[in-house]
């Protein structure tokens, strides 16, 4: 049997997934810098720390509706709160990744070429998104979990009726026994036959009926 990672229907659905991903990636990238630059030619012309911040949260906010309602519509629901701090939180994890990667090639390499800082801005950003995808799809919006199939409904049956088939086979056992101590029984005094008979009769009947007891 083929493994489930080399499904054709689930590398389809992963790569489907990944296109919805960076689709809403681009728009709200998009977004992030029109929010930014609206906010700079408007009300916050010298707080570009705020109106970057700003931007972050409107673009957060955009990127998480559209992953819960699109990329991952058939997905379980969750509490609002619980998915959207998470959503949040993950996104600050992805952009402590990025800021790290360009910290390590100025401060761990001595790297100042503009060239070389894009090029480890864009190593960041890629990393970045790879933890995004994989926090989105394992944490914020997790699948259900499998259960196994009930194989069989009826496990166990009851005692009394598993025991009933032995215990109808002892009677019968017993009958065909008292049936040949009588005939084999010489006739020499009928009473005294039949007084014994009775007796044997409950004795038999009587250890007989014992396993069913026990059982049930």
């Amino acid at each position: 049997m083929r493994p489930d990672w080399l499904s054709i229907s689930r590398w389809r659905g992963l790569i489907h997934e990944l296109a919805k991903f960076g689709t809403i990636g681009v728009i709200n990238l998009v977004i992030n810098f029109a929010v930014f630059n609206l906010l700079i030619l408007t009300v916050l012309a010298d707080g570009q720390l705020k109106a970057k911040a700003a931007a972050t949260v409107v673009a957060t906010t955009c990127a998480y509706f559209m992953n819960r309602h699109w990329t991952y519509r058939d997905r379980p629901k969750s509490t609002l709160r619980r998915e959207y701090s998470l959503f949040f939180f993950f996104n600050l994890v992805g952009l402590v990744i990025e800021v790290a990667v360009v910290g390590l090639a100025k401060y761990g390499f001595s790297i100042t070429h503009l060239l070389a800082l894009n090029v480890f801005t864009a190593v960041g950003i890629g990393l970045g998104t790879i933890f995004r995808f994989w926090a989105y799809r394992t944490h914020v919006f997790k699948l259900e979990p499998v259960t196994q199939p009930i194989v069989a409904q009826h496990v166990a049956e009851p005692a009394a009726t598993i025991a009933q088939p032995a215990a109808t086979a002892t009677v019968a056992a017993a009958d065909i026994a008292l049936a040949l101590m009588v005939t084999s029984r010489d006739d020499g005094d009928s009473d005294l036959n039949d007084e014994l008979t009775e007796i044997e009769l409950e004795g038999i009947v009587a250890s007989a009926e014992q396993p069913a007891r026990t059982t049930s």
